[in-house]
């Protein structure tokens, strides 16, 4: 995988895997730590990665990691505590994988996935130029009602409407082609 292909990944799925720790009972101080084993359990399994599903197969691979990251993770917490141990414990640790299990889904995946993007694109472009993409696109206002809104002719609220377009388009594209 090329640099630039590795830091995309990371870019976007950096933030979905550390909320899954954090929503899983992962501790803020710990999470960092289990999203970087995340990671190179992926860079050491990368190149064996074969897609099998028409979409999703690459997220649900990286599902099943993160959910053996966080799994290694409490198992090790629980050899770290002396007082703990036993049914209780066990009990913990598997109230923690069914937690993991019910925060990865298709839907939320994709969902901070797009919400990433949407960051990333909206920081390269000025305030008003986003302003006038969201409301012609996002809101539906007519861009007459934007132009004046935003002190653009409307002319721009168009060209700022079909760059920002052509950012997000170009951005999942990048997605498609990491095979994700």
């Amino acid at each position: 995988m090329a640099p630039e292909q590795w830091e995309r990944l990371a870019s976007v799925f950096g933030p979905i895997i550390y909320r899954w720790c954090r929503s899983s009972g992962v501790p803020e101080a710990d999470a960092a730590d289990v999203v970087q084993d995340v990671f190179s359990t992926v860079a050491r399994g990368i190149s064996r990665f074969e897609r099998r599903e028409a979409e999703g197969s690459f997220r649900s691979w990286l599902a099943s990691i993160t959910r053996s990251r966080t799994v290694d993770y409490f198992r090790q917490a629980a050899k770290q505590q002396q007082a703990g141990g036993g049914t209780q414990a066990m009990l913990l640790l598997q109230q923690q994988v069914d937690a993991v299990e019910s925060t990865i889904t298709s839907s939320n995946m994709l969902s901070a996935i797009c919400q990433q993007i949407l960051r990333e694109v909206e920081a390269e472009f000025e305030s008003t130029t986003w302003k006038a993409f969201w409301q012609t696109t996002i809101d539906g206002k007519p861009a007459a009602d934007v132009a004046e809104a935003t002190g653009l002719s409307r002319a721009s609220v168009y060209q700022a409407k079909s760059r920002v377009l052509k950012t997000l388009r170009r951005r999942l594209s990048d997605l498609q082609t990491l095979d994700l």
